[in-house]
């Protein structure tokens, strides 16, 4: 049976590295007589795809680019219209501004009506059954003052009273009418997020890292002098025993939370349009792959969610999930359920945190409202913007029970327990830096190598022999940003689904960022952000409407006659490109894919070896990145050869170690077998890259 394995595989070519394949055969082989194991992961207890390590490497770059800009002690929050906690809906946008130090408080105001009187309150959000998120009878809530009209800006300016606030926690700002209840009338919100949160209540030195050996203490908001507004700040709700935060535990509750918690709703949790096993999004051939019940199709079997039993309101339309793996969003509001909406794909939350820096309002205008980047239009989250909301809107969008989307009723609110952890969950994902391109491809992959070089070319040389794709200019370094920063842009990618022959009339016109309406019917200025590339390729269906199925297609779009008539395709001077060059800048990109997935192959691996009691939870996330690893690299225009056939076979190698591994109960063989695979996966790494 072994030497089955082998010719089955083709490994006998490793037969050029005699002492490793007589260890393979003598030591591991007796090991591939045990049955083969397959099935779905499913999360298990304890951390296993997010990282500790990860969210602690993006806390530090946030708090590093915070004191780069001149932390000057002050708090700032963003205050908006939050779907799931709003009364009513206003085009009204704000900030707060709290000076730890001294506790002045500052809050302004656009597009409050002028008519009104409003108020400003802070809430703590006390823990308790049944309690969430929003402001409810119960809470701590103090009203700071009422906002005066300045113009067209309403402005409040007070001082808070420290002992009046001693045993208070800032979970929430709020703006309600004058004379209302506040958890009754209250139409704009803002809360501070995990980092601010991290970065003003921990003390200096004293954040808990995972990592046993390698723990280490970080500081954090370093000042010589007291700062007594502090305190004011909650600190994420999850500590080891030191009483700080942990982020080990964070991640780890996080994780359980986004993929098991209904939150009362139909079923649907974060991971059911965002499943573990398929790199966090969905396409068609995974959906094909589910149950008639699975929670994904509530549309199909609840009739209070079924459009042919509800009288013609759309919660999805099956028939688009179906084909082009479409989920329905209100982004533009609930108010019309019938015609009012659109259809996008599920974009994965891979390396996230490095994409959510909005650019500066001058330079696309669609950082206000959002403070983060989040969702195909950048705009995904409600209320400010911020990641922290988006599953505040996740749960009002996609959980309830009808579409009278009642808290209480129809599903039940994160608390901030919650928020907390999933936020911590979702920053802890995939890569926590970017790449620094050009990388030093091995000399035999010359595909890539010009398609990196195209990749590269900005079209300002003109004694460049390679064609210039300008993809940098938007994407530096196969990211989603320029210079750190994400942004909008009309690509025309609209126009280009509605041209292609086929298309399917089902699906709306997406206006993208915003709510201004268009002659058109559509909601919002036509542009949508700048989505990774890294991980592009085994993510599939491309672009917000699913219009390309490949990375090839996808492409490819960038020289069509849309894109270069495009506000975006203008302002770059188009792109022209011969097709065999398309094809070489997809192979650069599948090569970035088959990179990234190797090391996070080898990073749940050795995971694996740390945390033996999640050796199997981990062994079953390595070996689905190793497919996919396997896929791009395999996967190609049948006009062009394979990527690199030995590398691949390196992660067939890879991957029949570790499936043997996930079946294997001793530890010891275990280990034995994952060490192996390791050895093949780094293998493979060194036949694409020095």
């Amino acid at each position: 049976m072994c030497s089955d394995f082998f010719r089955r595989h083709q490994i006998s070519q490793l037969a050029k590295k005699p002492v490793l394949l007589l260890l393979l055969i003598v030591i591991i082989g007796p090991i591939f007589l045990y049955p083969m194991v397959t099935g779905e992961y499913r999360w298990q207890e304890g951390a296993s795809y997010g990282s500790a390590d990860t969210l602690l490497a993006n806390y530090e770059r946030w708090k590093s680019n915070l004191r780069a800009q001149g932390d000057d002690g002050k708090l700032v929050l963003a205050i908006a219209p939050i779907r799931g906690l709003s009364k009513k809906f206003l085009h009204a946008r704000g900030s707060l501004s709290l000076n730890l130090f001294d506790g002045s408080l500052n809050v302004e105001v656009d597009g409050l009506p002028h008519t009104g009187v409003f108020d400003v309150w802070l809430v703590d959000n006390l823990p308790g059954p049944g309690r969430s998120v929003r402001p409810e009878r119960g809470d701590a809530m103090l009203r700071v003052g009422r906002l005066k009209a300045d113009g067209s800006r309403s402005k409040l300016q007070t001082q808070l009273d420290h002992k009046q606030l001693s045993d208070f926690r800032l979970d929430l700002v709020m703006v309600a009418p004058a004379g209302e209840s506040p958890e009754d009338g209250a139409f704009l919100f803002g809360s501070p997020g995990l980092f601010q949160r991290l970065y003003y209540s921990t003390p200096r030195g004293q954040l808990v890292r995972l990592g046993g050996d390698d723990y280490q203490a970080k500081g954090d908001f370093v000042h010589t002098v007291s700062v007594p507004f502090r305190t004011l700040i909650p600190q994420p709700a999850y500590a080891a025993e030191s009483g700080q935060p942990d982020l080990a535990k964070l991640v780890s509750l996080g994780e359980q939370l986004f993929f098991q918690e209904t939150f009362k709703g139909n079923g649907r949790t974060c991971g059911t349009c965002h499943p573990i096993e398929n790199n966090l999004t969905l396409d068609p051939a995974f959906i094909a792959t589910l149950p008639p019940k699975n929670p994904l199709f509530v549309a199909e079997f609840i009739d209070a969610l079924n459009s042919s039993k509800n009288g013609g309101l759309n919660f999805e339309i099956p028939a688009l999930m179906r084909k082009h793996a479409l989920i329905l969003e209100n982004v533009d509001g609930f108010e019309d359920l019938t015609s009012k909406f659109v259809m996008r794909g599920i974009p994965h939350t891979l390396a996230m945190s490095i994409s959510l820096v909005p650019a500066p309002s001058v330079a696309d205008r669609t950082t206000v409202p959002p403070v983060q980047r989040t969702g195909w239009s950048g705009d995904g989250a409600p209320a400010e913007g911020s990641l922290r909301s988006f599953a505040i809107g996740a749960v009002t969008q996609h959980f309830p029970l009808t579409l009278k989307r009642e808290d209480g009723v129809d599903f039940i609110l994160p608390t901030d327990a919650q928020l907390d952890a999933l936020e911590a969950f979702q920053l802890s994902l995939g890569r926590n830096q970017e790449l620094s391109l050009p990388l030093s491809f091995k000399p035999h992959l010359d595909e890539a190598i010009d398609g990196q070089q195209i990749f590269l070319n900005d079209g300002t040389n003109p004694t460049n022999k390679f064609g210039a794709g300008k993809c940098n200019l938007c994407h530096q370094n196969a990211g989603a940003n320029i210079n750190g920063l994400n942004f909008n842009f009309d690509t025309g990618v609209e126009a280009f689904l509605r041209g292609k022959i086929g298309a399917d009339p089902m699906r709306p016109l997406d206006g993208g960022f915003g709510r201004n309406p268009n002659a058109d019917g559509s909601f919002g200025n036509g542009s949508f952000n700048t989505p990774v590339l890294v991980e592009a390729a085994d993510t599939p269906p491309f672009f917000h409407n699913s219009t390309a199925d490949t990375i090839e297609e996808a492409t490819a779009f960038y020289i069509s006659n849309e894109f270069n008539a495009s506000p975006a395709g203008r302002f770059l001077g188009g792109i022209t490109l011969f097709d065999f060059e398309v094809q070489q800048v997809a192979a650069f990109l599948r090569v970035l894919n088959g990179l990234e997935n190797i090391r996070s192959v080898i990073a749940a691996s050795k995971k694996a070896i740390q945390q033996p009691q999640q050796a199997k939870s981990l062994l079953g996330v390595a070996i689905a990145d190793c497919q996919d690893a396997i896929n791009v690299l395999r996967r190609r225009d049948s006009r062009l050869k394979t990527i690199d056939g030995l590398a691949v076979l390196h992660l067939v190698a890879a991957k029949e170690l570790l499936e043997k591994a996930k079946v294997t109960s001793g530890i010891l063989p275990r280990d034995a077998l994952i060490k192996f695979a390791i050895h093949f996966l780094e293998a493979a790494r060194n036949r694409l890259v020095n």
